[in-house]
């Protein structure tokens, strides 16, 4: 699993020919630095004085940063083997009448299954963008720039994994399935955006 390796070693196939990873695995790195930007402000704000109303209040945004990170990551690698099964439908013989139907449902099939993980990443980053706007109105002033890093990125993750779920439209059929996920896909990219808007606005206020 990518997780195990060096950051070297993901960067580097990034930069190849190689089919995966790819955009989406690469939105959901970006997730975990952001998940993790927003644990680290938290941690600074832990035991700080001056802070003491909010430590416990941190301890728990640590914990749920770290719990997001950890699950940035596991979709990383998930994001790998998510088109799958629909590259496989893609090469299904389509000679007779019969064949060319198991190949359409297994294709449609295939790509709604391709769009859940990079659906999930976007779900997360929305999480992320709510947590580091919490730790970046409540935690360590001295790390504030941190936090609206951590909820740009988040939003840059939302983006990234919108296009990963858009992506398998253009093969599908099933229009309300398309129609209700793009309605899911806006509601994250605004909310997303808009977080980003205040952390950078209160952030810059504070400089």
């Amino acid at each position: 699993m990518y997780r195990d390796k060096p950051l070297s070693y993901f960067l580097d196939k990034l930069c190849s020919n190689s089919p995966e990873p790819g955009g989406g695995s690469a939105s959901a790195l970006v997730g975990a630095i952001a998940a993790s930007l927003a644990g680290m402000l938290a941690s600074l704000t832990i035991n700080k004085k001056g802070y003491e109303d909010q430590w416990e209040k941190m301890k728990e945004y640590y914990e749920k940063a770290k719990k997001l990170k950890d699950e940035m990551l596991e979709l990383l690698q998930k994001d790998t083997e998510a088109f799958d099964d629909a590259a496989k439908a893609f090469k299904l013989p389509k000679n007779t009448e019969e064949e060319k139907k198991i190949r359409a449902e297994a294709i449609e099939t295939g790509l709604k299954k391709a769009t859940q993980v990079p659906l999930s990443i976007m779900e997360k980053s929305l999480e992320i963008s709510r947590l580091a706007l919490e730790v970046l109105k409540k935690g360590n002033k001295m790390a504030i720039t941190d936090g609206a890093i951590s909820a740009i990125f988040a939003n840059a993750t939302a983006v990234g994994a919108m296009f990963n779920v858009r992506i398998n439209f253009t093969w599908m059929k099933d229009r309300e399935y398309i129609e209700k996920t793009e309605q899911r896909l806006d509601e994250i990219i605004k909310e997303t955006e808009k977080i980003k808007n205040e952390a950078m606005e209160y952030t810059l206020n504070k400089l």
